[in-house]
């Protein structure tokens, strides 16, 4: 389910990108090309879409550790 969401965002947030290559292993920044505005979009859309806040100190570098994070916030 939060898997799936994330791929929505990155449709939304990078349409450049071939959602059907994500995978949870995907690096933000070598596999998609994610870069600092990026990154911010996509962390301002997360938030919106789970209700939740990333601390600036949360480290993320792939779909999963999103993934992860947003699970640990919703429990």
């Amino acid at each position: 389910m939060i898997f799936d969401k994330l791929k929505n965002i990155f449709e939304r947030v990078m349409p450049q990108v071939d959602t059907s290559d994500i995978k949870p292993e995907t690096v933000l920044t070598s596999d998609l090309g994610v870069d600092s505005l990026n990154m911010l979009l996509l962390a301002v859309s997360v938030e919106e879409e789970f209700g939740i806040n990333f601390e600036p100190s949360t480290k993320i570098d792939t779909v999963k550790d999103i993934c992860d994070y947003v699970e640990a916030q919703l429990a």
